[in-house]
């Protein structure tokens, strides 16, 4: 290599800034095949694991060779692959990292959550057994593109929505033609909570539905001013 040769000629000629630059870019290049090499593990370990939330295709050509590799003058390791219509996508190995979006592990105690509603539900008038808004918020905080990719658990497979959520917002905003507002916002990463209450609307319906019976939050029961109160945070607008 190149660089390796660069190093060998300054040593020799005790050209020690050069000897000390090169050093450094060999160090970079060695970490930068290293990490190549934990990206290409975590690739093939997280077949099963993987998010449809997530796009793989640029990893999938990556990892199975079909690319160009090349370094950067800075010792970055670049991969190149064509985009199939044409064109060409290349990419750090950092930035491939940030392809992966794992399904975590949201779906057991979003139905944990779902079921004890159910058991304590609101038959006496008492309060739900936990902050549903709290435990919502801090569910999607790091779990929101999983949620938003793939199937739920507590929805049934077989209804309109196909055990999506994403589904269900879609449908919920869509009109009676199935057509959505021009102005709807279908990007999937506009879904973010921190600034889109889509996903905590529907998520948070869901299990006040669960809890007071209704397809919706606590609509059709008789309601305190304390609950008309939880009523309008538990249902903030739509950010669209």
């Amino acid at each position: 290599m190149a660089v390796m040769r660069a190093n060998a000629e300054a040593v020799l000629n005790k050209d020690n800034e050069t000897a000390s630059a090169t050093e450094t870019l060999l160090y970079k290049l060695d970490k930068e095949v290293a990490n190549a090499a934990v990206v290409k593990q975590e690739h093939a370990a997280s077949l099963h694991t993987t998010s449809d939330f997530a796009d793989m295709s640029f990893l999938d050509k990556a990892m199975l060779e079909e690319c160009t590799v090349s370094f950067s003058e800075d010792g970055k390791l670049n991969f190149t692959v064509e985009d199939g219509v044409g064109g060409f996508i290349t990419k750090t190995v950092e930035a491939m990292s940030q392809d992966f979006v794992e399904k975590g592990d949201w779906m057991q105690p979003l139905m944990n959550a779902k079921q004890e509603l159910i058991n304590a539900r609101n038959d006496r008038g008492n309060p739900p057994p936990f902050d549903i808004n709290y435990f919502v918020n801090n569910l999607i905080e790091k779990n929101w593109k999983s949620m938003i990719g793939d199937r739920t658990p507590t929805r049934d497979p077989n209804g309109p929505d196909n055990g999506y959520i994403l589904q269900a917002i879609l449908l919920d905003h869509a009109d009676e033609n199935g057509t959505l507002p021009q102005s709807f916002n279908t990007d999937k990463f506009s879904f973010n909570p921190k600034f889109d209450h889509r996903l905590f609307k529907a998520v948070s319906d869901e299990l006040h539905g669960a809890f007071y019976g209704t397809e919706n939050t606590q609509s059709d029961e008789p309601l305190t001013e304390a609950q008309k109160l939880m009523a309008r945070i538990d249902n903030p607008p739509n950010q669209i």
